[in-house]
């Protein structure tokens, strides 16, 4: 629950600090203002909380046998 929570505050922060940027600094940065929030998402997806409904063990083994080839 809290990890959820956390992950959107950080999302969000970073979408609020990118926003007061100016049009240059931002492309200085190589964004563009209408990007913004899909490089917020894009920054923490690695830090994404899985679902409960995702957490099936069952899946992350199909998965491994997916990329094995089998």
């Amino acid at each position: 629950m809290f990890a959820k929570w956390f992950y959107n505050f950080k999302v969000g922060r970073t979408i609020n600090a990118l926003s007061m940027l100016d049009d240059y600094i931002l492309k200085d940065i190589g964004i563009h203002r209408s990007n913004i929030r899909s490089h917020a998402y894009e920054m923490f997806k690695d830090e994404k909380p899985q679902d409960e409904k995702s957490q099936d063990p069952l899946e992350e083994l199909h998965k491994q046998f997916v990329k094995a080839g089998y």
